[in-house]
Protein backbone atom coordinates (compact mmCIF):
# COMPACT_ATOMS: atom_id res chain seq x y z
CA UNK A 1 0.00 0.00 0.00
CA UNK A 2 1.57 3.65 -0.95
CA UNK A 3 1.71 6.92 1.18
CA UNK A 4 -1.71 8.02 -0.73
CA UNK A 5 -3.44 4.46 -0.23
CA UNK A 6 -2.47 4.68 3.22
CA UNK A 7 -3.30 8.49 4.20
CA UNK A 8 -6.79 7.53 2.98
CA UNK A 9 -6.81 4.85 5.39
CA UNK A 10 -6.20 6.71 8.12
CA UNK A 11 -8.60 9.62 7.20
CA UNK A 12 -11.57 6.62 6.73
CA UNK A 13 -11.05 4.92 10.13
CA UNK A 14 -10.68 7.93 11.71
CA UNK A 15 -13.83 8.70 10.69
CA UNK A 16 -15.66 4.89 11.05
CA UNK A 17 -14.56 4.51 14.31
CA UNK A 18 -17.14 7.63 15.74
CA UNK A 19 -19.63 6.15 13.47
CA UNK A 20 -22.52 3.08 14.26
CA UNK A 21 -22.63 0.00 12.67
CA UNK A 22 -25.18 0.38 9.76
CA UNK A 23 -23.63 3.94 8.82
CA UNK A 24 -20.25 2.41 8.85
CA UNK A 25 -21.03 -0.03 6.74
CA UNK A 26 -22.24 2.43 4.12
CA UNK A 27 -18.80 3.91 4.47
CA UNK A 28 -16.85 1.40 4.08
CA UNK A 29 -19.10 0.08 0.78
CA UNK A 30 -17.85 3.52 -1.07
CA UNK A 31 -14.71 2.51 -0.85
CA UNK A 32 -11.74 0.51 -2.70
CA UNK A 33 -11.88 -3.21 -1.73
CA UNK A 34 -8.21 -2.13 -0.21
CA UNK A 35 -8.83 0.44 1.25
CA UNK A 36 -12.13 -1.05 2.87
CA UNK A 37 -10.17 -4.40 3.60
CA UNK A 38 -7.51 -2.55 5.99
CA UNK A 39 -10.49 -0.35 7.50
CA UNK A 40 -11.54 -3.20 8.60
CA UNK A 41 -8.80 -4.68 10.20
CA UNK A 42 -7.67 -1.64 12.01
CA UNK A 43 -11.48 -1.58 13.07
CA UNK A 44 -11.06 -5.09 14.30
CA UNK A 45 -7.58 -4.02 16.34
CA UNK A 46 -9.47 -0.80 17.99
CA UNK A 47 -12.53 -2.92 19.06
CA UNK A 48 -10.55 -5.84 20.62
CA UNK A 49 -9.08 -2.76 22.57
CA UNK A 50 -5.70 -1.11 22.17
CA UNK A 51 -4.23 -0.88 19.00
CA UNK A 52 -3.47 2.74 19.76
CA UNK A 53 -1.76 1.72 23.26
CA UNK A 54 -0.14 -0.90 21.52
CA UNK A 55 1.48 0.72 18.83
CA UNK A 56 2.50 3.21 21.28
CA UNK A 57 4.27 0.93 23.79
CA UNK A 58 5.35 -1.24 20.23
CA UNK A 59 7.16 1.93 18.87
CA UNK A 60 10.71 2.27 19.38
CA UNK A 61 10.88 6.20 18.31
CA UNK A 62 8.80 7.10 21.14
CA UNK A 63 10.99 5.55 24.07
CA UNK A 64 14.36 6.49 22.43
CA UNK A 65 13.24 10.15 22.36
CA UNK A 66 12.55 10.18 26.27
CA UNK A 67 15.68 12.46 27.50
CA UNK A 68 16.45 13.35 23.93
CA UNK A 69 18.46 17.07 23.34
CA UNK A 70 17.47 19.18 20.68
CA UNK A 71 19.26 22.43 19.19
CA UNK A 72 21.00 21.81 22.59
CA UNK A 73 18.09 22.87 24.76
CA UNK A 74 15.31 20.97 24.01
CA UNK A 75 14.58 17.82 26.09
CA UNK A 76 12.25 15.36 25.50
CA UNK A 77 10.11 14.58 28.36
CA UNK A 78 7.06 12.15 27.23
CA UNK A 79 5.03 11.56 24.56
CA UNK A 80 1.87 13.45 24.09
CA UNK A 81 -0.35 12.10 20.93
CA UNK A 82 0.28 10.72 17.46
CA UNK A 83 -1.68 12.26 13.95
CA UNK A 84 -1.66 11.07 11.04
CA UNK A 85 2.01 12.32 9.75
CA UNK A 86 4.11 12.58 12.97
CA UNK A 87 4.26 12.61 16.82
CA UNK A 88 3.92 15.15 19.41
CA UNK A 89 6.18 15.95 22.06
CA UNK A 90 6.24 17.36 25.96
CA UNK A 91 9.81 19.02 26.44
CA UNK A 92 11.30 21.45 28.49
CA UNK A 93 13.70 24.77 27.36
CA UNK A 94 16.73 24.51 29.38
CA UNK A 95 17.51 27.53 28.07
CA UNK A 96 14.52 29.03 29.60
CA UNK A 97 13.98 27.70 32.78
CA UNK A 98 12.89 24.44 32.15
CA UNK A 99 9.73 26.14 30.13
CA UNK A 100 7.26 23.33 28.70
CA UNK A 101 6.99 23.63 24.72
CA UNK A 102 5.60 21.09 22.22
CA UNK A 103 7.78 19.43 19.70
CA UNK A 104 6.34 18.07 16.79
CA UNK A 105 7.77 15.76 14.71
CA UNK A 106 7.06 14.63 11.09
CA UNK A 107 6.78 10.81 10.83
CA UNK A 108 5.78 11.16 7.32
CA UNK A 109 7.26 10.05 4.06
CA UNK A 110 4.66 11.35 1.39
CA UNK A 111 5.52 14.82 -0.02
CA UNK A 112 2.23 16.13 0.39
CA UNK A 113 2.62 15.88 4.29
CA UNK A 114 6.39 17.05 4.19
CA UNK A 115 5.12 19.82 2.10
CA UNK A 116 2.14 20.72 4.88
CA UNK A 117 4.40 20.67 7.57
CA UNK A 118 6.65 23.48 6.20
CA UNK A 119 3.61 24.92 5.36
CA UNK A 120 2.44 24.94 8.73
CA UNK A 121 5.73 25.99 10.18
CA UNK A 122 5.61 28.95 7.76
CA UNK A 123 1.75 29.64 8.84
CA UNK A 124 2.67 30.04 12.99
CA UNK A 125 5.73 32.07 11.80
CA UNK A 126 3.62 34.11 9.75
CA UNK A 127 0.77 34.89 12.45
CA UNK A 128 1.60 37.25 15.45
CA UNK A 129 -1.59 37.00 17.57
CA UNK A 130 -2.31 36.00 21.32
CA UNK A 131 -5.02 33.97 19.87
CA UNK A 132 -2.71 31.78 17.86
CA UNK A 133 -0.34 29.41 19.16
CA UNK A 134 3.53 30.40 18.38
CA UNK A 135 6.09 28.70 17.15
CA UNK A 136 9.21 28.88 18.57
CA UNK A 137 11.38 26.78 17.00
CA UNK A 138 12.77 24.45 14.60
CA UNK A 139 15.07 21.96 13.29
CA UNK A 140 15.84 18.18 12.65
CA UNK A 141 17.46 15.70 14.54
CA UNK A 142 20.73 13.57 13.50
CA UNK A 143 18.84 11.49 11.66
CA UNK A 144 17.27 14.17 9.68
CA UNK A 145 13.93 14.09 11.25
CA UNK A 146 12.46 17.77 11.30
CA UNK A 147 10.65 18.91 13.91
CA UNK A 148 9.09 22.22 15.15
CA UNK A 149 8.96 23.42 18.69
CA UNK A 150 5.21 25.06 19.43
CA UNK A 151 4.28 27.13 22.10
CA UNK A 152 2.92 25.07 25.12
CA UNK A 153 -0.68 25.54 26.10
CA UNK A 154 -2.19 25.06 29.57
CA UNK A 155 -5.57 24.47 29.55
CA UNK A 156 -8.10 22.01 27.74
CA UNK A 157 -9.64 21.85 24.53
CA UNK A 158 -13.32 22.84 23.90
CA UNK A 159 -14.41 18.99 23.13
CA UNK A 160 -14.73 18.31 26.53
CA UNK A 161 -16.63 21.48 27.72
CA UNK A 162 -18.82 20.98 24.85
CA UNK A 163 -20.09 17.50 25.91
CA UNK A 164 -20.55 18.72 29.40
CA UNK A 165 -24.03 19.98 28.10
CA UNK A 166 -25.34 22.95 26.30
CA UNK A 167 -22.84 26.42 26.92
CA UNK A 168 -24.07 29.27 28.80
CA UNK A 169 -24.97 31.43 25.72
CA UNK A 170 -23.10 34.47 26.88
CA UNK A 171 -19.58 32.32 27.20
CA UNK A 172 -20.26 31.10 23.50
CA UNK A 173 -20.57 35.06 22.57
CA UNK A 174 -17.17 35.33 24.55
CA UNK A 175 -15.62 32.35 22.65
CA UNK A 176 -16.74 32.97 19.33
CA UNK A 177 -15.63 36.53 19.12
CA UNK A 178 -12.42 35.34 20.33
CA UNK A 179 -12.54 32.32 17.76
CA UNK A 180 -13.42 34.78 15.20
CA UNK A 181 -10.69 37.41 15.80
CA UNK A 182 -8.08 34.78 15.90
CA UNK A 183 -9.27 33.02 12.45
CA UNK A 184 -9.27 36.64 10.71
CA UNK A 185 -5.58 37.38 11.99
CA UNK A 186 -4.62 33.99 10.58
CA UNK A 187 -6.53 35.18 7.14
CA UNK A 188 -4.97 38.34 6.99
CA UNK A 189 -1.50 36.92 7.10
CA UNK A 190 -2.67 34.49 3.84
CA UNK A 191 -3.59 31.34 6.16
CA UNK A 192 -6.14 29.38 5.91
CA UNK A 193 -6.70 27.00 9.47
CA UNK A 194 -9.11 24.29 7.04
CA UNK A 195 -8.96 21.80 10.50
CA UNK A 196 -11.56 24.05 12.71
CA UNK A 197 -13.04 21.75 15.49
CA UNK A 198 -13.17 21.89 19.24
CA UNK A 199 -10.21 19.42 19.31
CA UNK A 200 -8.21 22.09 17.75
CA UNK A 201 -9.12 25.02 20.26
CA UNK A 202 -7.68 25.08 23.50
CA UNK A 203 -9.01 26.90 26.43
CA UNK A 204 -7.12 28.55 29.00
CA UNK A 205 -8.06 29.29 32.29
CA UNK A 206 -11.42 27.29 30.90
CA UNK A 207 -14.56 28.35 32.57
CA UNK A 208 -12.94 31.90 34.55
CA UNK A 209 -13.40 35.47 33.46
CA UNK A 210 -10.07 35.15 32.04
CA UNK A 211 -11.21 32.06 29.77
CA UNK A 212 -8.78 32.63 26.19
CA UNK A 213 -9.38 31.05 23.47
CA UNK A 214 -5.91 29.29 21.68
CA UNK A 215 -5.86 28.23 17.98
CA UNK A 216 -3.43 25.22 17.51
CA UNK A 217 -2.92 22.27 14.71
CA UNK A 218 -2.23 24.00 11.52
CA UNK A 219 -1.31 20.80 10.27
CA UNK A 220 -3.25 20.66 6.80
CA UNK A 221 -3.45 25.02 6.67
CA UNK A 222 -3.03 26.40 3.35
CA UNK A 223 -0.60 29.17 3.35
CA UNK A 224 -1.39 31.76 -0.05
CA UNK A 225 1.22 33.43 -1.26
CA UNK A 226 1.45 36.44 -3.97
CA UNK A 227 2.88 34.42 -7.10
CA UNK A 228 -0.91 31.95 -6.69
CA UNK A 229 -2.69 35.12 -7.56
CA UNK A 230 -6.78 34.82 -7.85
CA UNK A 231 -6.09 31.49 -8.97
CA UNK A 232 -8.88 28.87 -7.90
CA UNK A 233 -6.56 26.05 -6.33
CA UNK A 234 -7.75 22.21 -6.13
CA UNK A 235 -6.73 20.60 -2.92
CA UNK A 236 -6.54 17.34 -1.58
CA UNK A 237 -9.20 16.49 0.36
CA UNK A 238 -8.42 17.29 4.05
CA UNK A 239 -9.91 17.97 7.61
CA UNK A 240 -12.30 16.57 9.49
CA UNK A 241 -15.48 16.18 7.67
CA UNK A 242 -18.70 17.58 9.79
CA UNK A 243 -17.02 20.59 10.06
CA UNK A 244 -16.14 20.95 6.19
CA UNK A 245 -17.79 23.69 4.28
CA UNK A 246 -19.41 22.58 0.83
CA UNK A 247 -16.47 24.05 -1.12
CA UNK A 248 -13.86 22.35 1.55
CA UNK A 249 -15.64 19.14 0.55
CA UNK A 250 -14.93 19.68 -3.08
CA UNK A 251 -11.55 20.66 -2.75
CA UNK A 252 -11.89 24.19 -3.15
CA UNK A 253 -11.38 25.30 0.55
CA UNK A 254 -11.31 28.87 0.89
CA UNK A 255 -11.15 32.01 3.87
CA UNK A 256 -15.15 31.22 4.52
CA UNK A 257 -14.58 27.98 4.23
CA UNK A 258 -13.42 28.54 8.40
CA UNK A 259 -16.21 30.94 8.47
CA UNK A 260 -18.78 27.95 8.07
CA UNK A 261 -16.54 26.35 10.41
CA UNK A 262 -17.53 28.81 13.03
CA UNK A 263 -21.07 28.33 12.12
CA UNK A 264 -20.53 24.73 12.70
CA UNK A 265 -18.96 25.23 16.15
CA UNK A 266 -21.55 28.11 17.84
CA UNK A 267 -24.47 25.94 16.68
CA UNK A 268 -22.65 22.71 18.78
CA UNK A 269 -21.85 24.81 21.86
CA UNK A 270 -24.93 26.33 22.12
CA UNK A 271 -26.82 22.79 21.58
CA UNK A 272 -24.75 20.17 22.47
CA UNK A 273 -24.74 18.79 18.65
CA UNK A 274 -23.62 19.41 14.84
CA UNK A 275 -26.10 21.38 12.65
CA UNK A 276 -26.22 18.32 9.82
CA UNK A 277 -26.62 14.59 11.25
CA UNK A 278 -24.88 13.09 8.33
CA UNK A 279 -22.77 10.01 8.43
CA UNK A 280 -20.59 10.63 5.60
CA UNK A 281 -19.36 13.29 3.07
CA UNK A 282 -21.74 12.69 0.69
CA UNK A 283 -24.82 12.77 3.06
CA UNK A 284 -23.35 16.13 4.22
CA UNK A 285 -23.13 17.83 1.40
CA UNK A 286 -26.80 17.12 0.25
CA UNK A 287 -28.21 17.97 3.59
CA UNK A 288 -25.71 21.67 3.37
CA UNK A 289 -27.17 21.79 -0.27
CA UNK A 290 -30.59 21.71 1.42
CA UNK A 291 -29.72 24.68 4.11
CA UNK A 292 -29.32 24.12 7.95
CA UNK A 293 -32.98 23.62 9.44
CA UNK A 294 -33.62 26.21 12.86
CA UNK A 295 -33.97 22.93 15.41
CA UNK A 296 -31.68 25.76 17.20
CA UNK A 297 -34.88 27.64 18.31
CA UNK A 298 -36.25 24.24 19.51
CA UNK A 299 -33.20 22.92 21.22
CA UNK A 300 -32.24 26.43 22.93
CA UNK A 301 -35.71 28.83 23.04
CA UNK A 302 -34.01 31.65 25.18
CA UNK A 303 -31.24 31.80 22.36
CA UNK A 304 -32.30 34.96 20.62
CA UNK A 305 -33.38 34.66 16.83
CA UNK A 306 -31.23 37.36 15.79
CA UNK A 307 -28.46 35.28 16.57
CA UNK A 308 -29.93 31.92 15.65
CA UNK A 309 -29.71 33.95 12.51
CA UNK A 310 -26.48 34.73 12.07
CA UNK A 311 -25.22 31.14 13.08
CA UNK A 312 -27.44 29.64 9.79
CA UNK A 313 -25.85 32.91 8.07
CA UNK A 314 -22.75 31.18 8.27
CA UNK A 315 -23.81 27.70 7.38
CA UNK A 316 -25.10 28.97 4.02
CA UNK A 317 -24.04 26.68 0.79
CA UNK A 318 -22.80 29.45 -1.28
CA UNK A 319 -19.49 31.20 0.68
CA UNK A 320 -20.84 34.54 -0.64
CA UNK A 321 -24.03 34.39 1.51
CA UNK A 322 -21.55 34.10 4.84
CA UNK A 323 -20.03 37.08 6.54
CA UNK A 324 -17.10 38.52 4.69
CA UNK A 325 -14.61 38.03 7.42
CA UNK A 326 -14.09 35.64 10.20
CA UNK A 327 -14.02 38.79 12.55
CA UNK A 328 -17.19 40.10 11.31
CA UNK A 329 -19.02 36.65 11.85
CA UNK A 330 -17.68 36.23 15.27
CA UNK A 331 -18.86 40.36 16.04
CA UNK A 332 -22.10 39.11 14.80
CA UNK A 333 -22.90 35.85 16.71
CA UNK A 334 -21.69 37.53 19.66
CA UNK A 335 -23.63 40.01 18.97
CA UNK A 336 -26.68 38.07 18.52
CA UNK A 337 -25.95 36.19 21.84
CA UNK A 338 -25.65 39.23 23.99
CA UNK A 339 -29.18 40.75 22.79
CA UNK A 340 -27.46 43.09 20.44
CA UNK A 341 -28.49 42.66 17.00
CA UNK A 342 -31.94 43.87 16.35
CA UNK A 343 -33.75 42.21 13.61
CA UNK A 344 -35.32 45.29 11.09
CA UNK A 345 -38.31 44.45 8.62
CA UNK A 346 -37.93 47.16 5.86
CA UNK A 347 -41.29 49.25 5.42
CA UNK A 348 -43.10 48.15 2.35
CA UNK A 349 -42.60 50.32 -0.69
CA UNK A 350 -45.55 51.27 -2.90
CA UNK A 351 -44.28 52.16 -6.43
CA UNK A 352 -47.60 51.67 -8.53
CA UNK A 353 -46.80 54.81 -10.83
CA UNK A 354 -43.03 53.49 -11.57
CA UNK A 355 -44.22 50.09 -11.90
CA UNK A 356 -47.43 49.70 -12.74
CA UNK A 357 -48.52 49.63 -9.55
CA UNK A 358 -46.28 46.23 -8.35
CA UNK A 359 -45.59 46.81 -4.41
CA UNK A 360 -42.03 45.33 -3.36
CA UNK A 361 -41.04 43.95 -0.36
CA UNK A 362 -37.06 44.23 0.61
CA UNK A 363 -35.31 41.56 2.21
CA UNK A 364 -34.58 41.85 6.19
CA UNK A 365 -31.37 42.79 7.20
CA UNK A 366 -29.24 43.17 10.64
CA UNK A 367 -27.63 45.95 11.91
CA UNK A 368 -25.32 47.04 14.77
CA UNK A 369 -28.61 47.66 17.59
CA UNK A 370 -28.67 51.38 18.35
CA UNK A 371 -31.69 51.09 20.67
CA UNK A 372 -29.35 51.27 23.65
CA UNK A 373 -27.48 54.37 24.04
CA UNK A 374 -24.31 54.03 26.14
CA UNK A 375 -25.12 55.00 29.57
CA UNK A 376 -23.18 57.50 31.46
CA UNK A 377 -20.95 55.11 33.34
CA UNK A 378 -20.28 53.08 30.37
CA UNK A 379 -18.54 56.26 29.08
CA UNK A 380 -15.43 56.05 31.69
CA UNK A 381 -13.01 53.30 32.38
CA UNK A 382 -10.40 53.87 34.97
CA UNK A 383 -8.25 52.67 37.77
CA UNK A 384 -9.90 54.22 41.29
CA UNK A 385 -6.88 54.30 43.17
CA UNK A 386 -7.37 52.69 46.28
CA UNK A 387 -9.10 49.56 45.11
CA UNK A 388 -8.54 46.36 44.02
CA UNK A 389 -7.87 46.57 40.31
CA UNK A 390 -9.27 43.03 39.48
CA UNK A 391 -12.38 43.98 41.06
CA UNK A 392 -13.76 46.78 38.54
CA UNK A 393 -13.75 44.72 35.45
CA UNK A 394 -9.56 44.69 34.59
CA UNK A 395 -8.14 41.30 34.19
CA UNK A 396 -4.38 40.27 34.48
CA UNK A 397 -2.04 38.54 31.72
CA UNK A 398 1.34 37.40 32.88
CA UNK A 399 4.16 38.17 35.25
CA UNK A 400 3.02 41.75 37.20
CA UNK A 401 2.14 42.87 40.46
CA UNK A 402 1.40 46.36 42.23
CA UNK A 403 1.01 47.90 45.81
CA UNK A 404 -1.15 51.13 46.30
CA UNK A 405 0.79 54.07 47.73
CA UNK A 406 -0.11 56.80 49.87
CA UNK A 407 0.39 60.50 49.09
CA UNK A 408 3.24 62.35 51.05
CA UNK A 409 0.70 63.54 54.01
CA UNK A 410 -0.65 59.84 54.18
CA UNK A 411 -4.16 60.98 54.08
CA UNK A 412 -5.21 58.72 51.12
CA UNK A 413 -4.21 56.52 48.61
CA UNK A 414 -3.23 58.41 45.28
CA UNK A 415 -1.58 55.63 43.26
CA UNK A 416 -0.58 52.52 42.24
CA UNK A 417 3.12 51.13 41.34
CA UNK A 418 3.53 47.99 38.97
CA UNK A 419 6.16 45.62 38.79
CA UNK A 420 7.54 42.75 36.31
CA UNK A 421 10.20 40.72 36.25
CA UNK A 422 9.69 39.70 32.77
CA UNK A 423 6.59 41.15 31.55
CA UNK A 424 2.78 41.47 31.94
CA UNK A 425 -0.15 44.00 31.70
CA UNK A 426 -3.80 44.55 33.37
CA UNK A 427 -6.67 44.82 30.69
CA UNK A 428 -10.24 46.18 30.58
CA UNK A 429 -12.00 44.62 27.62
CA UNK A 430 -14.35 46.96 25.93
CA UNK A 431 -18.07 46.00 25.91
CA UNK A 432 -20.16 45.71 22.04
CA UNK A 433 -21.50 49.29 22.63
CA UNK A 434 -18.35 50.87 24.16
CA UNK A 435 -16.62 49.75 20.85
CA UNK A 436 -19.26 50.85 18.55
CA UNK A 437 -19.77 54.44 20.35
CA UNK A 438 -15.64 54.00 20.35
CA UNK A 439 -15.67 53.84 16.71
CA UNK A 440 -18.45 55.87 16.09
CA UNK A 441 -17.43 59.19 18.30
CA UNK A 442 -13.81 59.11 19.31
CA UNK A 443 -12.00 58.30 22.49
CA UNK A 444 -9.60 60.05 25.38
CA UNK A 445 -6.76 58.37 27.04
CA UNK A 446 -5.72 59.75 29.89
CA UNK A 447 -2.20 58.31 31.36
CA UNK A 448 0.00 60.36 34.26
CA UNK A 449 2.62 57.75 35.36
CA UNK A 450 6.20 57.99 36.19
CA UNK A 451 8.93 55.41 35.00
CA UNK A 452 11.12 53.82 37.83
CA UNK A 453 12.78 51.07 35.60
CA UNK A 454 12.67 49.36 32.10
CA UNK A 455 9.43 50.22 30.25
CA UNK A 456 6.04 50.51 30.57
CA UNK A 457 3.54 50.83 28.27
CA UNK A 458 -1.08 51.44 27.06
CA UNK A 459 -2.86 50.98 24.57
CA UNK A 460 -6.39 50.98 23.09
CA UNK A 461 -7.42 47.92 21.58
CA UNK A 462 -10.97 47.90 20.64
CA UNK A 463 -12.11 44.72 18.30
CA UNK A 464 -14.00 47.66 16.03
CA UNK A 465 -10.82 49.48 15.33
CA UNK A 466 -8.34 48.36 12.74
CA UNK A 467 -5.06 48.54 14.17
CA UNK A 468 -4.18 49.18 18.12
CA UNK A 469 -3.23 52.90 19.61
CA UNK A 470 -0.14 51.69 21.56
CA UNK A 471 2.58 54.64 23.73
CA UNK A 472 5.11 53.78 25.83
CA UNK A 473 8.08 55.67 28.31
CA UNK A 474 10.96 53.97 28.43
CA UNK A 475 14.14 54.19 30.49
CA UNK A 476 17.49 54.60 27.96
CA UNK A 477 21.16 53.47 28.79
CA UNK A 478 22.44 57.18 29.33
CA UNK A 479 19.74 57.53 31.55
CA UNK A 480 17.48 59.67 29.74
CA UNK A 481 13.37 58.86 29.67
CA UNK A 482 11.54 58.48 25.92
CA UNK A 483 8.22 58.86 25.40
CA UNK A 484 6.44 57.73 22.17
CA UNK A 485 3.55 56.08 20.00
CA UNK A 486 4.20 52.76 18.75
CA UNK A 487 5.06 51.50 15.69
CA UNK A 488 6.56 48.06 15.09
CA UNK A 489 7.41 45.88 17.65
CA UNK A 490 8.62 42.86 15.44
CA UNK A 491 11.50 41.85 14.67
CA UNK A 492 12.21 45.12 15.99
CA UNK A 493 10.89 48.09 18.25
CA UNK A 494 10.71 51.13 16.69
CA UNK A 495 8.20 53.99 16.95
CA UNK A 496 7.51 57.74 17.26
CA UNK A 497 9.34 59.10 19.71
CA UNK A 498 11.52 61.88 21.74
CA UNK A 499 13.45 62.01 25.04
CA UNK A 500 12.18 64.02 27.52
CA UNK A 501 13.65 67.01 29.36
CA UNK A 502 14.22 67.13 32.96
CA UNK A 503 15.19 64.64 35.55
CA UNK A 504 14.75 60.58 34.81
CA UNK A 505 11.85 59.66 36.44
CA UNK A 506 9.85 62.82 36.54
CA UNK A 507 6.11 62.64 36.73
CA UNK A 508 4.23 63.39 33.20
CA UNK A 509 0.61 63.71 32.38
CA UNK A 510 0.52 61.91 28.58
CA UNK A 511 -3.16 62.29 26.36
CA UNK A 512 -4.14 60.18 23.26
CA UNK A 513 -7.00 61.33 21.49
CA UNK A 514 -8.64 59.46 18.41
CA UNK A 515 -11.46 60.84 16.79
CA UNK A 516 -13.39 59.45 13.37
CA UNK A 517 -12.31 62.58 11.38
CA UNK A 518 -8.58 62.56 12.29
CA UNK A 519 -5.60 60.35 12.88
CA UNK A 520 -4.71 59.98 16.94
CA UNK A 521 -2.93 62.76 18.46
CA UNK A 522 -0.60 62.19 21.51
CA UNK A 523 0.24 65.15 23.87
CA UNK A 524 2.54 64.59 26.67
CA UNK A 525 2.87 67.06 29.54
CA UNK A 526 0.36 69.53 27.88
CA UNK A 527 2.66 69.75 24.54
CA UNK A 528 1.61 68.01 21.32
CA UNK A 529 4.29 65.43 20.64
CA UNK A 530 2.66 63.57 17.89
CA UNK A 531 -0.21 64.03 14.90
CA UNK A 532 -1.60 61.85 12.13
CA UNK A 533 -0.68 58.66 14.61
CA UNK A 534 -2.42 55.11 12.88
CA UNK A 535 -1.57 52.89 15.45
CA UNK A 536 -0.01 49.54 14.45
CA UNK A 537 -1.44 46.57 13.17
CA UNK A 538 0.88 44.23 15.23
CA UNK A 539 -0.37 41.81 18.65
CA UNK A 540 -3.79 42.29 18.34
CA UNK A 541 -5.58 41.00 21.31
CA UNK A 542 -8.64 43.13 21.10
CA UNK A 543 -8.29 43.70 25.07
CA UNK A 544 -9.52 47.63 25.00
CA UNK A 545 -8.18 49.49 27.46
CA UNK A 546 -4.24 48.18 28.19
CA UNK A 547 -1.22 49.11 30.88
CA UNK A 548 1.37 47.05 32.04
CA UNK A 549 5.31 46.94 31.83
CA UNK A 550 8.24 45.43 30.87
CA UNK A 551 11.86 44.92 31.05
CA UNK A 552 13.97 47.47 28.58
CA UNK A 553 17.73 46.48 28.98
CA UNK A 554 17.14 46.17 32.81
CA UNK A 555 16.57 43.28 34.99
CA UNK A 556 12.68 44.20 35.98
CA UNK A 557 10.03 46.86 35.03
CA UNK A 558 8.23 49.03 37.33
CA UNK A 559 6.22 52.21 37.20
CA UNK A 560 3.98 54.19 39.39
CA UNK A 561 0.49 55.40 37.65
CA UNK A 562 -1.53 58.09 39.20
CA UNK A 563 -4.11 58.55 36.19
CA UNK A 564 -5.31 55.61 34.15
CA UNK A 565 -8.50 56.71 32.50
CA UNK A 566 -10.09 56.02 28.96
CA UNK A 567 -13.09 58.57 28.55
CA UNK A 568 -15.45 57.76 25.20
CA UNK A 569 -16.36 60.97 23.30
Amino acid sequence: MDASQWSRVSDVFSRAIELDSPARLRLLQAEAENVRNEVERLLGEHQRGGILDRAILANSEIEHRSGELLNGRYRIERFLARGGAGAVYLARDEQIAGRAVVVKFLEHHDPWFKNKFREEMEALARIDHHGVVGVLDAGQTPDRLPFLVIEHIDGVTLRPEIQKGPMNRLRVARLIRQIGDAVFAAHEKGVLHRDLKPENIMLERAGSREETVRLIDFGIARVERPEQGTRTLTTRFAGTTMYMAPEQLTGHPQASSDVYAMGVLAYEMLSGRRPFPAESPVELYQDQRAGASSDLHRLRPEVPAAAVRMILKQLSFRPDDRSRTAREAGEQIAAGLEGQLTELWPRRSFVGALAGGASLLAAGTYIWSRSRPLHPSERVIEVAMGSEILEHGFHKDRDISYQSLVNAEATRLESIRVWTADQGEYFHPLTAVQAREAQLKGWTLTIEAALEQGRMYWAIDSPRAPCRYSAYLQRNPDNTDTVGCVLIVAPAHQGIDRVLPGPTGARHRMVMKWTPSTEAEFWVDGRKLVSGYRGTAEFRYARGLTFGATRYRSGKAAARFWTIRLEIA
